[in-house]
């Protein structure tokens, strides 16, 4: 059933699509992307957007126009990268995706499916009554499909750019032939992604439209959050530029959307779900199958707990209905009615990455285990269970009888569903971690990996190496609340040295059931943060550290162990002394200071047998003073060496301060530092988001970033050594369509 139907059936032929036509060198004309006769024209030139029927209907046919782009934004993001291969039943288009070897007569290579969405995002933003409203209430009931569309129109046109590099531009609709055959400047990567910055500013953070109808999922699953498109196109303008400043403002952007509340969201979790060996297997290193479940579902309850699909592309239930997801027959083997091989498959270079990690977790007798794949079976091995083990939650084989024939088959659980998703929490986190190492916090991207984020992960593994004003402005932006966000860190405890001197947090574990916020690495490594191996942090130079200052400061004074005198015993104060001091006064005198006396000759008798005047006189005036006079001694003594103590711990940490500050200051460490959590991110990015189309233009970011094409010609050759080598040429990244539209 055709998912856009059931709100509009006027939806699919209300906004008949106009493509443009791309040129040589700046500018480009339209025409030859015109469809012939009368449905080029899409509306009439005085259409206002001012009915909700019409308005809703609109959107819809946007909506219903991605649906064309959403396959092939998959196959070209994932095919011309290194973790799948094209097998030899694939048909010939796919093959020359793979091998980067895309000619204009591909079935993929249609740049008017692109312009057909920004066309009709360009007439509903050109007609569509931004005013229509209550203005005593100040509201405008478009607002949200105004803003849905610039940034629907926003993420078209970079999908575009990426796939293309150099694209004809504009923001105008056409809706003529002699429109058509006007000429148009052509934006690169930077220019897109500069004028969608300014474009989407004041749409962002904006309520989704509210509708109600779709099949079989959830509509505000089918928008796309101004926040995140935002942040991929600072993203990109980071990369490409080696713009610190953009990336900071990507990781501001992605953040903005994780703590998102309108529309009924609740704030985004990397989500409860691992696949992980439990602590008896660990123990006893008996491997069967592995626990928990890794859940790809687009359509997800939007807003519902644990939920982590943000972004959803619907599509049409069954093949004759128009745009069926044809990702499900291309990574997954078919043998209902039909026998249909799949065409795509787990690249070795994948299998390599998956084998080559460490899964580490602690056993039943909460010892540290580290298990590799040198511990399976090589039919464990075959079976997927790996270092780690998300290769095995999402790709399975095997043969099977088909019609008394033994076939092979083959499952890629993440394309088992009717809708293709765009983007997800991992994916979102991943971006972070990648703007956050961009800017120059590696260590704060590096928990995305390994521990996961709340404000006490923020405040003991990432402020205390960040010192400049400018940083503790820029991580305070970033609040985790402890009680919403829980990574496996319930809080930290310190540890101190024998000088009392902290030298580090140690984190205190919640209960496993409690935590929403795995590390990303985690979802299928175990507990990275007890790997020391993994993404190690960089060796701190110690040459200008303050050794013989510490050394020099000794142990802190102890009044305990100094030789204080024993004190005498008290002499009580007799009870005449206050009347009549240093006197032994007569019975009458006494019996009148003490009148509730009954036996008062008893009592006189003893006060002067013991002569407490005399005693008390000589414990005031010679015993305390002796006493009170060598305790002042000690005091002194024992105050002296304090305050040399303090004074030698003072000048110490002031001089370890200086250190840190040079240490931790320093952009050699930081950059050192990024360097490894870069290489991390892009491991990470493909263990957790193979099949899903982002690889290719992940390793564009990242070698943009590095300035390094290497980082793309490297990783490709190790499915293809000639697509590879293709690929050292920074052009080589895009594709052209007849001259017209590309960087060729």
């Amino acid at each position: 059933m055709n998912t856009f139907k059931c709100i509009y059936n006027k939806a699919y032929g209300f906004l008949c699509a106009l493509c443009l036509l791309c040129a040589l060198c700046a500018t480009s004309s339209c025409e030859d992307m015109l469809e012939k006769g009368n449905e080029y024209v899409i509306y009439a030139d005085d259409h206002l957007i001012s009915d909700p029927a019409d308005t809703v209907t609109s959107v819809i046919g946007i909506l219903n126009k991605l649906q064309g782009i959403a396959i092939r934004n998959n196959l070209f993001g994932e095919l011309r990268a290194d973790l799948v291969n094209v097998r030899t039943n694939a048909t010939t288009d796919l093959k020359a995706i793979a091998d980067n070897d895309v000619d204009d007569d591909n079935a993929y290579n249609v740049p008017r499916d692109y312009y057909a969405i920004i066309n009709n995002c360009n007439y509903f933003i050109a007609n569509a009554d931004s005013l229509a409203g209550n203005s005593g209430r100040n509201e405008r009931y478009f607002a949200a499909e105004i803003a849905q569309v610039h940034s629907i129109r926003a993420w078209t046109y970079l999908q575009l750019v990426l796939l293309y590099g150099r694209v004809p531009f504009v923001t105008e609709p056409v809706l003529t032939k002699l429109e058509s055959e006007a000429q148009y400047p052509m934006y690169d990567i930077q220019q897109v992604c500069d004028y969608f910055i300014q474009d989407l500013k004041p749409y962002y953070g904006r309520y989704y439209p509210d509708y109600q109808s779709f099949e079989s999922i959830d509509p505000q699953m089918c928008f796309f959050p101004t926040q995140v498109v935002m942040g991929d196109l600072y993203l990109w303008l980071a990369a490409t530029r080696h713009d610190q400043e953009a990336a900071r403002q990507a990781a501001k952007s992605y953040y903005d959307y994780i703590v998102w509340d309108l529309s009924g969201k609740k704030k985004l979790y990397t989500s409860s779900q691992r696949a992980y060996w439990d602590e008896q297997s660990l123990y006893s290193k008996t491997f069967n199958r592995p626990n928990g479940n890794l859940s790809y579902n687009p359509a997800q309850s939007w807003g519902a707990e644990n939920s982590t699909a943000i972004t959803s592309i619907p599509m049409d239930s069954a093949a004759a209905d128009g745009y069926f997801n044809q990702l499900r027959y291309l990574y997954n083997t078919q043998h209902n009615n039909d026998f249909i091989e799949a065409s795509i498959e787990p690249s070795d270079a994948l299998r390599e990455l998956s084998q080559s990690q460490t899964y580490v977790g602690y056993d039943s007798q909460n010892q540290v285990v580290s298990v590799t794949a040198d511990l399976f079976t090589d039919e464990q091995l075959k079976e997927g269970y790996l270092g780690d083990l998300r290769y095995q939650e999402n790709y399975s084989e095997s043969t099977m009888k088909w019609n008394a024939q033994e076939v092979y088959s083959q499952s890629i659980s993440k394309h088992n569903f009717q809708h293709i998703g765009v983007y997800r929490a991992s994916q979102l986190y991943l971006r972070l971690a990648e703007a956050l190492n961009y800017a120059g916090y590696p260590r704060f991207a590096r928990q995305i990996l390994t521990m996961g984020l709340s404000n006490y992960v923020i405040q003991y593994e990432v402020q205390p190496y960040y010192l400049a004003p400018s940083d503790s402005t820029f991580l305070a932006y970033f609040d985790f609340n402890t009680t919403d966000f829980k990574p496996y860190a319930q809080n930290y405890s310190p540890t101190r040295n024998a000088m009392g001197i902290v030298v580090g947090y140690v984190p205190q574990p919640r209960s496993i059931q409690e935590i929403n916020m795995w590390g990303i690495h985690a979802r299928g490594c175990g507990l990275p943060f007890l790997d020391d191996d993994y993404v190690p942090l960089s060796e701190i130079d110690s040459t200008a550290y303050p050794h013989e200052l510490e050394e020099n400061i000794g142990t802190r004074p102890v009044k305990s162990s100094y030789d204080y005198p024993v004190a005498p015993k008290v002499v009580t104060k007799p009870s005449t002394w206050d009347l009549y001091p240093n006197v032994v006064v007569d019975m009458e005198t006494y019996k009148s200071i003490h009148p509730s006396l009954k036996t008062i000759d008893a009592v006189y008798s003893r006060y002067v047998k013991n002569d407490s005047v005399a005693k008390y006189n000589t414990y005031i005036t010679e015993t305390l003073p002796i006493y009170e006079a060598q305790v002042d001694s000690v005091d002194a003594v024992f105050n002296a060496d304090s305050e040399a103590y303090q004074a030698r711990y003072d000048e110490f940490i002031e001089a370890f301060n200086e250190w840190r500050q040079s240490v931790y200051g320093a952009s050699s460490f930081v950059e050192g530092e990024q360097a490894v959590v870069d290489k991390a991110i892009l491991d990470e990015q493909a263990l957790e988001l193979v099949y899903e189309g982002n690889r290719f233009y992940d390793l564009m970011r990242h070698a943009y970033w590095n300035n390094d094409n290497s980082i793309m010609s490297d990783a490709v050759s190790k499915r293809d050594a000639s697509v590879g080598s293709k690929l050292a040429d920074r052009n080589n990244w895009f594709i052209s369509w007849k001259g017209k539209i590309g960087v060729k």
